[in-house]
């Protein structure tokens, strides 16, 4: 039986050895399993600690776990220092300019046509996609390098995550030059699996990134057989945010091309990163 009244009749505070009550005795805890089980109220206190302390753990496992390979990479400051000292060279780039209300119009009823399709074989497999590329992850860049899951890359990875980092800050600025509105915004008919982004939709910045990462390992090694499997990677990323109903095409062929105009400036910024990768495949 648990003694509520010790609860009411003494004062006492909990410490890791027991229980100190106001006369300064302390009622230690030998063994919290077989102690809560009699009926000490310390034990139970002492047992609730310790499962807590497991439960967290593993809390703190998973989230280390969900994070992905990139989970350890901080924040690129010094590249985007020099990206910013380099302003004059991207900030201007001669992205076409993006189609007309009518021409959107137009590229939203082919969305409507995806949507429809995507309840088929075998689009519907890219249903799953779509939900693990609508957050930073890098398995759709590393599997067609055959480095998915493997040591020894992590300056490659690092590569990839700075230049998703840089272009996804590039492509916020265009898109607030352009500001086209979101497909299901001129089409109601759409049925987006995602919700809208908070910005604007053109140019596409899965497109933009996809297409730069893409293009900076092919400046890597060139001769290397799986840059064009990462280029078909890339495309397929991008042109999932169409079946998606989050972009036009011309938001994805808009984030290919500045993606291409960037690369220059983007081997500038990177380059101590594009060497550090290098020497993991030579």
């Amino acid at each position: 039986m648990v003694r509520l009244d010790i609860l009411h009749s003494n004062h006492f505070t909990v410490t890791a050895s027991g229980l100190v009550l106001n006369d300064g005795i302390v009622q230690t805890v030998s063994n919290p399993e077989t102690s809560a089980q009699s009926g000490s109220v310390l034990s139970v206190l002492s047992l609730n600690r310790n499962r807590n302390r497991n439960r967290n753990r593993n809390r703190n496992r998973n989230r280390n776990e969900d994070a992905g390979t990139h989970g350890g990479i901080l924040e690129p400051w010094k590249e985007r220092d020099k990206l910013h000292a380099m302003k004059a060279d991207w900030i201007d780039l001669p992205v076409p300019l993006p189609p007309s209300p009518e021409m959107l119009r137009a590229d939203a009823k082919e969305l409507l046509i995806k949507q429809a399709l995507r309840k088929t074989e075998p689009e519907s497999n890219r249903i799953e996609e779509i939900l693990r590329e609508a957050n930073l992850e890098l398995s759709g860049y590393l599997r067609p390098l055959g480095i998915e899951g493997f040591s020894g890359f992590e300056a490659t990875e690092r590569l990839f995550y700075v230049v998703i980092a840089l272009t996804d800050e590039i492509g916020l600025r265009y898109k607030d030059r352009y500001n086209v509105v979101r497909p299901n915004q001129i089409e109601p008919r759409l049925n987006p699996l995602l919700p809208n982004p908070p910005h604007q939709s053109y140019p596409s910045n899965h497109s933009l990134q996809s297409f730069s990462v893409a293009f900076i390992f092919s400046r890597i090694l060139p001769e290397h057989p799986a840059s064009s499997e990462l280029m078909n990677s890339a495309r397929r990323i991008a042109e999932n945010r169409e079946w998606a109903g989050v972009h036009y095409r011309s938001d994805t062929e808009a984030g290919y091309q500045l993606a291409r105009m960037l690369t220059p400036c983007l081997e500038r910024v990177c380059e101590d990163q594009m060497l550090a990768a290098l020497a993991e495949w030579v």
